[in-house]
């Protein structure tokens, strides 16, 4: 565990990997009364314990989850029930979604996506944006910024303008953005909603602590702008699918990373049919080929 300012410890779980990086981090916010446990992260024996070790000394009075995939939720109830606090969080990623993914949904039994959610975390109180949570010596204010996952939130910690920012940014890559819960169009408002504020500094649920982060958002912003020209190219020369397309753009990379590569290339179709730039003869899926609108 590290202190990385005043009221405010990280602990790094130890579920390293190629989509998780060094592990989840979880966020410790005040010391001594009113702690606020920001992802309490994966099934861990070790990490929870760790945990144990604070909580039983200190007294904390919520979890908060920034979205609901297994990484971020999974020992929430756990450290719930063993320490009487309440979890808040969005979690309800199917009603967040667009009502153009919800079409889609009814058109396509063979999307996939789903990888990695938390299909049982409910909160004991939802929150979806707007909302203030205090405790001794913090203030959080609350952001819905789906894109990632459609029930992501991220948390501005107002006494350091210091921004929680869960796998919409992350430290170390760009997110995975795996339809029909992740949204392509939903990432880009999310990411331009912070780019409108004045935290500079990040705190991910991967990776290290971002600096400059208006910067490194803009980044991210054309890092997606440039893969959906590049997508266009392709369809260009000829129709293809999601899968055909990933294989094409990521075919350097191990398989389990072309993988979600293709998830992330099956957002961008969907985003680019949504626009009614690329249209789709068949049932949107990673296999489904799609073409340039003439």
């Amino acid at each position: 565990m590290k202190t990385i300012c005043k009221n405010l410890r990280i602990l790094t779980a130890p579920n390293s990997g190629p989509m998780t990086f060094l592990g989840t981090n979880t966020y410790i916010l005040g010391t001594g009364s009113d702690l606020c446990i920001i992802d309490p992260g994966p099934i861990s024996e070790h990490h929870y314990y760790e945990l144990q070790k604070v909580l039983r000394v200190e007294e904390p009075s919520y979890i908060l989850i920034t979205h609901s995939h297994l990484d971020h939720s999974a020992s929430a109830k756990r450290l719930a029930q063993e320490f009487h606090i309440p979890i808040l969080a969005h979690g309800n990623p199917a009603g967040a979604r667009s009502e153009f993914m919800k079409r889609i949904l009814q058109k396509s039994k063979e999307i996939g996506g789903l990888e990695g959610l938390d299909q049982d975390f409910y909160p004991d109180s939802s929150i979806s944006g707007g909302e203030i949570i205090k405790g001794h010596g913090w203030t959080l204010e609350v952001l819905h910024t789906p894109g990632h996952l459609s029930d992501h939130l991220c948390f501005s910690y107002k006494e350091e303008e210091i921004m929680f920012t869960g796998d919409l940014v992350m430290g170390w890559t760009s997110t995975l953005i795996s339809p029909p819960d992740g949204d392509i169009g939903h990432y880009y408002n999310s990411l331009d909603k912070l780019l409108q504020r004045d935290e500079d500094i990040y705190l991910p649920g991967h990776g290290s602590e971002i600096r400059n982060a208006k910067l490194y958002v803009a980044n991210l912003k054309k890092h997606r702008l440039d893969r959906e020209k590049q997508i266009l190219q392709i369809l260009a020369k000829e129709d293809a699918s999601s899968f055909q397309i990933a294989n094409i753009i990521y075919q350097e990379l191990p398989e389990p990373l072309i993988r979600a590569g293709t998830r992330n290339v099956l957002a961008h179709l969907i985003n680019l049919l949504e626009r009614n730039l690329v249209i789709c003869k068949s049932p949107v899926s990673s296999g489904a080929s799609f073409s340039v609108k003439e």
